[in-house]
């Protein structure tokens, strides 16, 4: 028996055309430069239209030429995905009933959940397209991304600056500014740090080609994922890789991952009650961090909330309203979001709500690509999705475009391979010549082994 050095997919192996790939990538790429300050400030919905057009090309192949075993392939993680937006959809009506919040509430509410849709859609039709490949060509797209910026921003700023802003930036770990302030592309840098612990810990390394292919992305992301100078996503990512590399050898791994999102779920709520009585700024002041004015937003939303249970909330995106709403009164400088996706989470979806959509991501997901792939898909999505939590603790990027799209790309992409592993199939011979060298190369080796 030989074993076959081409892993199989789980729908067999890829053959969309290079043309297919090429696209792909190319709408990947433009979709990032979206998010470029000059682009992103006048048309901020642009890298949601132009990743429709992966959309678009997947549903056409499903009817031009169906296959049943790779929409078999998507089928369960996308109910598994909209599980999450339906649920949350359906309790934010529930909210706005009882509200009867307005008008301007609820449609920013349901635009955040159609971005949140088209991301997830984005990332499944990227699978079905291409299977174990999704992950490359969208790292491809994004790479390409930062390396046009940063070539584009070298002309605002000139090299000798732009050098200078780097060094300073990197070596005194402070305060972005000039040409690494421009570098700074939010949700984009954070997909990166998702990408680092997808290529450091997961990616496939069984042929030198899977070696070669996984070390060039691994140092391409962390290049782009450390001048991004994102200062909490640094550490997030090496914790976490240190964690999963000690996961993987527990052999009770389901348990001990069902255990972990059962703490961090806990842990939300303590952390609620500690940033609502102070404590978390009184710690981070005791520390010389500067919290660079999120402190007075923590304290001023105090009086829209309830941590009890009986607390239903105010729906999506009520927080982004209000904190509009003081930017225009002149309480605050700039309408910048609460930077902490877990109370901003509870304070809209109230604690049934947050239940909701700490239990399902934390809890249900882990138990699910357990069971419908491996223990490694799991943790892997474990991983990331502990890697954003770190930063849910000080930013916004739970609903983040680019990171929604990223984590579940990366995981159903990875469930794909991992379901089925290596194809072992009987030697066969080509022809004659490869018979005669067979026979003479066994002889030899029973040769040997008399002797």
């Amino acid at each position: 028996m030989r074993e076959n050095s081409n892993r199989k997919t789980l729908y067999g192996d890829n053959t969309r055309p290079t043309v297919i790939k090429f696209l792909c990538i190319m709408l990947y790429f433009l979709a990032g430069m979206g998010e470029w300050r000059y682009i992103n400030g006048v048309y901020g919905g642009l890298p949601k239209a132009i990743t429709l057009g992966i959309i678009g090309i997947a549903v056409l192949y499903a009817l031009v030429k169906p296959e049943t075993d790779r929409l078999r392939a998507v089928t369960f993680p996308s109910v598994l995905y909209f599980c999450l937006i339906i649920a949350i959809l359906l309790w934010s009506i529930v909210i706005w009933e009882v509200n009867l919040s307005e008008k301007s509430e609820i449609i920013a509410g349901c635009s955040k959940l159609a971005f949140q849709s088209i991301a997830v859609l984005a990332a499944i039709s990227t699978v079905y397209l291409f299977g174990s490949e999704a992950v490359n060509l969208f790292a491809t797209g994004l790479c390409l991304t930062n390396m046009t910026i940063m070539l584009l921003e070298l002309f605002n700023f000139g090299i000798v600056a732009s050098v200078q802003s780097l060094l300073t930036c990197l070596f005194t770990f402070g305060e972005a500014s000039g040409y690494a302030r421009a570098l700074e592309i939010h949700d984009v840098t954070y997909v990166f740090g998702q990408l680092v612990i997808y290529y450091a810990g997961f990616a496939p390394r069984i042929t030198e080609k899977e070696k070669t292919t996984r070390r060039r992305f691994l140092a391409a992301c962390i290049f782009f994922f450390i001048i991004g100078m994102k200062r909490i996503a640094i550490p997030a990512v090496i914790l976490v890789l240190i964690v999963s590399a000690m996961l993987k050898r527990r052999e009770k791994l389901f348990r001990t991952i069902v255990t972990l999102g059962c703490v961090t779920v806990v842990f939300f709520f303590v952390f609620l009650y500690l940033v609502r009585n102070g404590y978390v700024t009184a710690f981070l002041s005791k520390l010389g961090i500067n919290m660079m004015g999120r402190d007075f937003l923590w304290s001023k939303v105090n009086e829209y909330y309830d941590l009890s249970v009986t607390y239903i909330g105010h729906g999506l995106e009520y927080v982004d309203v209000i904190v509009g709403e003081w930017y225009d009164a002149g309480l605050i400088n700039h309408a910048y979001p609460l930077h902490n996706d877990i109370l901003k989470a509870f304070v809209e979806l109230g604690f049934p709500g947050f239940c909701i959509w700490s239990g399902l991501q934390y809890i249900a997901f882990p138990i699910f690509w357990y069971k419908f792939a491996d223990k490694l898909t799991s943790l892997l999505y474990m991983s990331l999705l502990l890697y954003m939590t770190f930063t849910y603790l000080t930013d916004n990027t739970a609903f983040y475009f680019w990171s929604t799209l990223s984590l579940r790309l990366i995981v159903l992409s990875y469930s794909v391979t991992k379901k089925t592993g290596p194809e072992v199939r009987l030697w066969k011979p080509m022809n004659r010549e490869e018979v005669r060298e067979h026979i003479r190369l066994e002889m030899q080796n029973n040769g040997g082994n008399n002797a």
